[in-house]
């Protein structure tokens, strides 16, 4: 999604997290080590595919997927063959014909479409949120961040990555627009580009969990 703050989104799924807003104290090891997690990047010839890239991420990431498609020898989906059906599949990106990317509706669609529970939380305290996704890790769940690119000030430019680690002061998320994936960033950093001045869609992530 990018470049305007009149999206005509359905915030009616955007959830609330009910948290006290203090920080929680995860001192235990995660439950699984996501550091190894592998994601998917936009073909050349696909425009705003993060959304795409993330769900097909989560997907891969819980072993849903397709057998006809082609496979790398370790297994893997060819990222392009594979991002282009989850685009035909999920019918996303949709926002202004796909112009603008993929709304958290469609990504909703798409990972339940797939058999997951999904649930988009938005407009939440930075805080609550940070808590949410660091629980979701401890349990060995990836999530979907709602991350603007652009300058401070200036219009929206924003993109879906999936946050795979937070370790010490460092948030690890890969990134759909890059070779190299692995997005790092300081909780600071973070929180600040996952917070947004359109409030009911600041701080949006998504998790997704088999049931």
């Amino acid at each position: 999604m990018s470049g305007n703050t009149n999206f005509g989104l359905d915030f009616s799924e955007a959830k609330s997290i009910a948290s006290t807003g203090k920080p929680l104290e995860f001192t235990a090891k995660p439950k699984f080590d996501l550091r190894t997690l592998y994601a998917f990047t936009a073909p050349a010839s696909a425009q705003r595919a993060s959304g795409p890239c993330a769900i097909g991420t989560i997907l891969h990431y819980h072993e849903i997927g397709w057998n006809h498609l082609p496979k790398d020898r370790h297994g893997h989906p060819l990222n392009d063959p594979y991002i282009h059906e989850i685009m035909r599949w999920a019918g996303c990106p949709d926002l202004l014909g796909g112009s603008m990317g993929t709304s958290p509706a469609a990504m909703l669609k798409g990972l339940r479409k797939a058999g997951l529970v999904a649930n988009w939380y938005a407009g939440n305290t930075p805080q609550a949120t940070l808590n949410l996704i660091h629980g979701e890790l401890f349990e060995g769940r990836p999530v979907i961040v709602l991350i603007h690119h652009g300058p401070e000030g200036e219009p929206l430019l924003l993109e879906w990555e999936v946050v795979f680690n937070i370790e010490n002061d460092t948030v690890s998320s890969k990134q759909a627009n890059m070779v190299q994936q692995d997005k790092k960033r300081t909780i600071a950093e973070f929180t600040a580009q996952m917070t947004m001045n359109l409030q009911q869609l600041s701080c949006s992530v998504i998790t997704a969990r088999k049931d």
